[in-house]
């Protein structure tokens, strides 16, 4: 007789079977509530938004940058007041620990181009995690954890005086720019600036990408050096030195503040270094106490949506999306791109201990020669 011919057929679905039907509708019902719960709360933004009244936004970009975005924002959400200020990236990140320790709530969104700054903040847990539906349109090295999210992608650059630099020395790339340096007599100085990275948070950081980038960093310092380089704690000093022929050379500029100056001064010129140009990005955060969380995720909203995107265009900031069309010359240059990823790789620049190495390291390269 064969095996199993007393079973009966009952007509019940295997235990197994049940149980996957379980799971599954479980997890459906799952994605279902949060879909309602994640509409429900972006269609309710504006309106909770609208009833904080204020939003207050600190930012390393200058007010006068983002003038017309801002007058955008504020036409589509006329009943929410918007305090903008702009701050350096460190005195931005101090006057933030100061508030965060206080606990009366803190500014609602920080805007800064002091990527490790920022990121350092996140890390230590002072960062509101929000799904905004804009963010799918960033590329992935442009946000992270749906907490850190990279507004720009702006070149770093070379700018130089075409009055002290003829066209055919024109360095375009590291290598270049430290040999036309090197090139130099004794009684011959072709003067540079750039960052003071003790002094300047995005100095630090731009100097410590090179590194990472490549192993003739520290012989194109000690060449600054030799021709007696000026040290800035902004884009805008150096940027006034070479536009008033103090400076032949201006190096690790943000593109967004060369380019405009170019577009005021025909004796500036620009360049992507060839080799490799760095591309950094002003980071927005929402502090996990804001004061006014609403009114801070609809803006964030805003910068990321084509309509800001296209304003930080208008202004010669490159937006981090990439179906936005760039005005000239930025959709021009053709050249290796190096994104500064959003994350926490970059804690590893901030760390005091590899920061004393760092700065060491400076200080021996920089020293007269």
């Amino acid at each position: 007789m064969a095996r199993g011919g007393n079973s009966k057929v009952t007509g019940r679905m295997p235990r197994p079977v049940l149980l996957l039907f379980a799971i599954t509708g479980l997890a459906v019902l799952g994605a279902l509530v949060w879909w309602i719960v994640t509409l429900a709360t972006r269609e309710d933004l504006p309106t909770a938004a609208k009833r904080e009244g204020v939003l207050e936004i600190w930012s390393t970009t200058d007010s006068d940058r983002v003038r017309e975005l801002l007058a955008d924002f504020r036409r589509l959400h006329p009943g929410i007041e918007v305090v903008y200020s702009d701050l350096h990236g460190s005195d931005m990140q101090s006057a933030f620990l100061r508030a965060a320790k206080e606990k009366n709530g803190t500014a609602d969104l920080l805007w800064s181009s002091a990527m490790d700054l920022q990121v350092k903040l996140l890390n230590d847990g002072y960062a509101m995690t929000y799904r905004s539906p804009e963010a799918p349109n960033l590329p992935d090295w442009a946000k992270w954890k749906d907490q850190a999210w990279g507004i720009t992608a702006e070149p770093i650059v070379i700018v130089y005086n075409k009055k002290l630099v003829a066209e055919d020395q024109v360095p375009r790339s590291h290598v270049a720019l430290r040999k036309w340096l090197e090139a130099t007599g004794p009684n011959d100085r072709r003067e540079v600036a750039t960052y003071d990275p003790v002094r300047s948070a995005v100095g630090y950081l731009y100097l410590s990408q090179d590194e990472q980038a490549s192993n003739d960093i520290w012989r194109l310092v000690r060449a600054m050096a030799r021709n007696n380089v000026r040290l800035y704690t902004s884009a805008e000093e150096v940027l006034r030195d070479v536009s008033a022929g103090r400076v032949a050379i201006g190096y690790n500029i943000v593109g967004s503040y060369a380019l405009d100056e170019m577009s005021k001064n025909p004796n500036i010129g620009v360049v992507l270094p060839q080799d490799y140009t760095l591309v950094m990005s002003r980071i927005a955060m929402i502090p996990s106490r804001a004061r006014h969380p609403a009114a801070a995720k609809l803006f964030l909203d805003f910068l990321l949506s084509r309509q800001g995107q296209r304003r930080l265009a208008e202004r010669r900031i490159t937006p981090a999306r990439g179906d936005i069309d760039l005005p000239p010359p930025l959709g021009t240059y053709t050249t290796p791109l190096r994104a500064i990823r959003v994350g926490p790789a970059l804690l590893v620049s901030n760390d005091q201990l590899t920061r004393q190495h760092f700065l060491a390291l400076w200080a021996k390269a920089i020293a007269p020669q």
